[in-house]
Order: structure tokens, then sequence, then C-alpha cells
């Protein structure tokens, strides 16, 4: 029996206020408007219920909105048991437990009165709004924006169909689901958010102080549009080309400064080459394009990233940028890079040196000696730039800009090629060191052997076998003669 007399009072919606809600179930704006469209009655407008001065919303909607004509009677000011129907109803502003017995409270209610998401979205198209200055709704300095409806209400006064009334709530905000949002910039990874300075930059002036330098293409977006595109690097281009402002390309993690600690973006397997793909730019522009020579020792400096923007600047503008991998120890370009790929060992050019000119020492050109390669010339310009021969300006031609004139793509491996080829070859076997001296301990003058430098170096004739029977006699080392040809010539 008492089970059953259980189900009778929540059947009938009877709640002791020692068990029931606390809080407010809250208002839903969507629910009522689908009831009243089914009950056939006349949509309600927002005036209705919510009262409009000046283009803000006042006070709260009290009783008089929801009874009456509505509801039915308002509520008298003595508390009496509320049926079912009724309490449904109060719900919605005020907690049950302040409602029934025994009255836990007062029936008082929060404004508004959400325990719910909200129900009404705002649309605003910024391509209707593209003639009104940014400022007008948007304080990016202060980062103090007016009351919502203040920035709307001194256009909206309905003196045209564009510039509706304020009152008109339905042009702005249509009834939504879930969670609405106004627009807002779209979310990116690693953003400028947390350096990014728009006083700083509004005290420049200028392009600095217009938003659209930035923001243009926020002017374009649809009122249906809630995901607003962010600017991209091209247009922070516009002013950081190094010259106005530190280069987009040159100080990355002034901006970017919160990296994933994830890559993205797998690195390139090769380093940089001359060859292939860039072959056509070194035979069509100067090596100067992109290496500039130091002005007062000739070397080659570092070709630096605006030599790589003038063919690369979509992928310096990507978010996974493929380029950057191919010198550098990863692909994101606001991470804290470093260049570790060092050049190969052996030049992808090449020197064309007359010997017949260059008539002084041999060691003082051929004094390297690496793993790959023996009685190498210094890298650069070290072995050109003494003291009366050739200079950045001036001095014997050709001068060091002058690139053509001493170097070519592919010189150094043509030639490496042509001496390996060469029939019986001694190239991969022989080295120089134990040949420096004599049995007596006497330098060996390079000439003995090399007696023929006339020409290109890539033609230049190797040692003639002659120059070797002085010494390989049988007697001060092995005879050229016999079984042993294999260790020379292998």
């Amino acid at each position: 029996m008492l089970r059953v007399l259980v189900l009778v009072a929540l059947a009938g919606g009877i709640a002791s206020g020692a068990g029931a809600r606390t809080t407010a179930i809250g208002f839903d704006h969507t629910l009522h408007a689908r009831d009243v469209e089914v009950s056939g009655a006349t949509p309600i407008a927002c005036a209705r219920c919510h009262d409009e001065k000046a283009g803000r919303l006042v006070g709260r909607p009290g009783h008089a909105a929801c009874f009456g004509t509505c509801h039915g009677p308002a509520p008298k000011g003595t508390r009496q048991p509320l049926d079912p129907d009724r309490l449904k109803l109060c719900t919605n502003c005020h907690a049950e437990a302040a409602l029934v017995p025994p009255y836990l409270g007062k029936p008082s209610v929060a404004y508004p009165p959400y325990r719910i998401d909200r129900d009404f979205s705002l649309v605003l198209g910024h391509q209707e709004h593209r003639e009104v200055a940014c400022t007008q709704c948007h304080d990016p300095i202060a980062r103090r924006q007016p009351a919502p409806h203040a920035r709307c209400a001194g256009c909206h006064d309905g003196s045209t169909p564009q510039r509706f009334a304020m009152a008109t709530c339905e042009s702005c905000h249509p009834p939504a689901v879930g969670k609405p949002q106004p627009p807002e910039l779209a979310t990116v990874q690693n953003t400028v958010t947390a350096v990014f300075s728009h006083a700083t930059h509004a005290a420049r002036g200028g392009a600095g102080k217009d938003c659209t330098t930035c923001h243009a293409k926020i002017r374009d977006a649809s009122a249906i549009q809630i995901e607003l595109p962010r600017p991209t690097v091209t247009e922070c281009a516009s002013c950081h080309d190094g010259k106005q402002a530190f280069g987009v390309t040159t100080a990355c993690t002034k901006c970017h400064a919160a990296p994933s600690d994830k890559f993205e973006v797998a690195r390139p397997e090769a380093r940089f080459r001359h060859d292939a793909v860039h072959a056509t730019l070194v035979a069509t522009e100067p090596c100067t394009t992109c290496h500039v020579l130091d002005a007062k020792t000739g070397e080659v400096t570092v070709a630096g990233h605006a030599a790589c923007t003038q063919c690369h600047a979509s992928d310096f503008g990507e978010r996974k940028p493929k380029k950057c991998g191919a010198c550098h120890n990863a692909t994101e370009p606001w991470r804290h890079l470093r260049a570790d790929r060092a050049p190969p060992d052996r030049t992808e050019f090449g020197a064309m040196i007359d010997h017949v000119i260059h008539k002084g020492a041999c060691a003082s050109c051929h004094s390297l000696r690496t793993a790959t390669t023996q009685l190498r010339t210094p890298r650069g310009h070290v072995a050109c730039a003494g003291s009366g021969c050739h200079a950045v300006t001036g001095g014997a031609a050709p001068q060091l800009a002058d690139c053509g004139a001493c170097h070519r793509l592919g010189l150094a491996a043509e030639r490496l090629a042509k001496r390996i080829a060469q029939p019986w070859s001694v190239r991969l076997a022989f080295d120089h060191v134990p040949h420096a001296k004599s049995s007596d301990g006497a330098t060996v003058a390079c000439t003995s052997c090399h007696t023929s430098l006339v020409g290109p170096v890539p033609e230049l004739a190797a040692p003639a076998k002659a120059t070797c029977a002085g010494c390989h006699d049988g007697g001060t080392a092995f005879k050229l003669t016999g079984t042993t040809c294999r260790r020379c010539h292998s």
C-alpha cells in the first residue's frame, strides 16, 4: 500500500521541499517557442517579455510577462500548494524547494535564470558591415568592449531596411542549439596571441593602426561564417620585411613563443644542393643573388632566408613548411632551429685555375687533407684573396664577385670522374704523404711528378709513369715491372 501511495504522489507532481531542487531549471526559449507553435497560438515577440530602451534590454521579465493572457492568473501573495502544471511552469525561474512545503527559502530568482546552454546565437556579417570602422565595435588596444547593444544602437534606428531597429531581435539572434558562439578568429596551433600587442602596432601609425592591414579577409566574412580567418604570415610580411620591422623569416620565435611538443612535419632526407632542382637557378642567376661576399675578406657568406623566400615564399607562409629541414634540424619555423647540415665534403662546383698564370708555391693553395681528398685547397677565397691577388672590388681580374669566371657547377665531380676512369689510374690507391719525402729525407717537389700543369684543371694530365721510375727502381721502392701492378693500379 505504501508503494502505491508513493507512486501516486509522484505521478501527481507532489514534492517535498526537503528533497526538491534548490536551483531553477532554467527558461528554454527554444522549447517555449515550440510549444507556442504547436498550440497554434501567434508567435510571441521578444518585446512581449523584454523591455528595450535606447537599444538596450532593461529590467527583467516579471509575472506579467507569463501570466494573464498566456498562463492564467498570477500567483497570489499567500503561498498555496501548486498543481503539477503550475509547478512545472514556475520552476523555470524559481527553485522548486521554495515553491513546495515546507518552502525552503524565498521564491527569488537570479537573472537571467540560465541553467542551460544559451539558446540564441549571434549572426553578424562583417561583409554587411565592411564600411563601418572596425573600432566602432572593437577596441583592441584597451581590450574593453562597449556593451553589446551599445555598439549597434548608433546605426540600427529603423530608418532603412539595412538599419533595422534594435527591437527586431530575431534579425541578429536566431534560435540555436548547444553552445552558440558569436564569430571568432579561427583556432590555430602556435598562435601569436600570447605576445602580440595591438597597442604596439597601432602606436606605429599608418598600416599598424589600420585593422584591415592584417584582418582584411574578415571584411568578406558572411553572416553565417562563425570561424573568421586569422592573419597569415603573408599579411605580417607586408611590414615585417626586415626593413620596417624584423623579417618574418628571421625571428619566428619572437611571436610564436609556445611551440607544440610534437614535430608534425617529416624532415627532408636530403640537404640543400645546387644541382638538380636548383641547376636552372645557378645557370641563369648570378651567385651573389643568394651569396653575399664579405667586403673585407672576400669570403662567401651563408645564404640567409631572404635568398630562399624569393622562390619559396609560399612554403615559408605555410603552417607545415617542407623546405626548412633541408638545412635545419626541424621544419616548423616557430621552433628554435639550428642549421645542422654541414656542406658536403666535396664541392659541387670546382675551380678553373690556370696553373701557368698562378706560379706561386703549390702548397700556398694545396694545403688541406680531408677524409676524402688529399692536398685540397682551402674552402672559400682565402687562397685567392692574398696581397696582389684577387679582391672583392679592384685587384687582379677576375674579381671575386665574378664567380662564373672560376667556378662551374659539377666541375669537381667531372674532374674526379675523368681521373678515376683513366686507364690504369692510381687515383684511388695513391697517398701523397709517404711520397712527400725522398729516402734521404729531402722534400720532394710537387713538380717532380706533376710536370705538366698546362690547361684547365679537368684536363690536367696525371703524372706519367716515367716520373715514378726514379724511385720505383726495385731498390728505393718496389719495381714498376713484374706482378705488383695492382698495388697502385687498383
